[in-house]
């Protein structure tokens, strides 16, 4: 892709400087960041630039083929459609448009969305939407605290990261307002953030916000967790949901859990970053198990990833 930067959703009114240079590419693409507000040198240093990643994925050899989420048939052709998109929008980077994840309690949220950020080659963030702190009044000595994320894209060097927002369903109205500030499309690429003095074009981000789940998962332990964690009625504001794509997740059934857990399994080998040790029996891990398949997808990575420190010297307990 030579030339300026075609953004995400339209015409941006930030400034976009050419593509930058990729040694084993030609015009890899890029995108600014943010620029400051008041036209002094952002706290930075200068106005921020970054890469947009994942363009050499959006083939069918690439992030649908890294996925292999079998058991999330809706999913894959989300991500199958989106990819094809931006391919014929000539859009030479990874980005979904904003999705409402949704599915039993414990079924794998951050797990997908962790997943398919490393399919796709960019960072995954986590924002807590429970937060009070980022849209409260500020008065007198108070300090306006900026969000994260911007400051999280820049760390990674990323401009299009997967973003999971977490605990919507008990956010406040300006919590709210705010992420449908962050999501909307339509005005995301020119988010103005008061507290840093900067305007930030997140329209290149994949957003993920998780919804509640519509019942609990089978088991007590997933049940009790169920209880512990949402509210009775818990849900995501209309106003919120109609900016973005219901996915909800299954739950996996039983011929397809053992490829579940291989799944977790490579999910933790690469977040530790160890090979499979070689002294792990690996039909005696899915004998153990096949005694978690009531647990949340998130207990049994837990499970694994002792299971894999036991047989790895360098990660002890």
């Amino acid at each position: 892709m030579a030339g300026g930067l075609i953004p995400v959703g339209g015409g941006s009114k930030l400034p976009v400087g050419p593509a930058t240079s990729d040694p084993g590419r030609v015009g890899r693409p890029s995108m600014m960041l943010a620029r400051s507000l008041s036209g002094r040198p952002l706290q930075f240093g200068a106005d921020i630039k970054l890469p947009l990643r994942g363009g050499d994925r959006l083939g069918p050899s690439g992030i649908v083929s890294d996925l292999e989420l079998d058991w999330e048939p809706e999913l894959m052709r989300f991500v199958e459609d989106a990819c094809l998109d931006q391919r014929i929008r000539g859009r030479d980077w990874f980005a979904l448009p904003p999705v409402l994840l949704g599915g039993e309690a414990g079924v794998g949220r951050t797990h997908v969305a962790r997943r398919l950020a490393r399919a796709a080659g960019v960072p995954h963030i986590m924002f807590d939407a429970t937060t009070w702190m980022f849209t409260w009044r500020c008065a007198g000595p108070d300090v306006h605290l900026p969000l994260p994320i911007a400051a999280a894209m820049a760390a990674s060097g990323c401009a299009n990261p997967v973003v999971s927002v977490t605990g919507v369903p008990r956010a406040t109205p300006a919590m709210v307002d705010l992420l449908i500030r962050l999501v909307d499309r339509s005005i995301n690429e020119s988010f103005v953030d008061q507290a840093a003095g900067v305007v930030v074009d997140y329209s290149a981000v994949t957003w993920i916000v998780h919804a509640p789940p519509r019942r609990p998962a089978s088991g007590p332990q997933a049940y009790r967790h169920y209880q512990q964690s949402v509210d009775p009625e818990p849900h995501v504001p209309a106003a919120l949901a109609r900016h973005l794509h219901r996915i909800d997740l299954q739950d996996v059934a039983p011929e397809q859990y053992q490829l579940l857990v291989v799944d977790l399994l490579a999910e933790v080998l690469d977040d530790l970053g160890v090979p499979l040790p070689p002294l792990m029996d690996l039909q005696a891990l899915f004998d153990l198990a096949g005694q978690w398949r009531d647990l949340s997808v998130g207990e049994i990575y837990d499970r694994l990833q002792i299971e894999v420190r036991l047989h790895v010297d360098d990660h002890p307990l």
